[in-house]
């Protein structure tokens, strides 16, 4: 058996568990993003009944856009969400940083396996 033959599968193992937790983070992204718009639509609904209606909330859209992006950075729940999904983006793009460099080493030691076959 060759040297390197305990490493390459310790190496294996690794990297299917850090695919794993990048198909994991991916769905729980996926559903953060979600409850974000979600969370989004509620507390915007909220302000525009507030108001009486969007247009009563303000005369453009433009005008509109920024006040609800206003309200919607007041809003602790909204807050949280968004903390939330940008945090698991975050851990997600560490997960494929951490595949990708197992799978370097991996092909690192493969090369090396068969450069010292006869």
């Amino acid at each position: 058996m060759h040297p390197l033959y305990d490493e390459a599968n310790e190496v294996v193992e690794r990297l299917r568990a850090a695919r794993l937790e990048v198909v994991r983070l991916s769905a729980e992204l996926a559903r953060a993003e979600y409850d974000l718009r979600v969370t989004q639509a509620r507390v915007e609904r909220k302000w525009i009944k507030k108001a009486g209606g969007e247009k009563s909330l303000a005369p453009t859209a433009e005008d509109r856009a920024r006040i609800l992006l206003v309200a919607l950075d007041a809003d602790e729940e909204y807050r949280a969400a968004l903390q939330r999904r940008d945090a698991l983006a975050l851990r997600l793009e560490e997960a494929k940083v951490e595949a990708d460099a197992l799978r370097n080493r991996l092909s690192v030691i493969l090369a090396a396996m068969r450069a010292e076959e006869p």
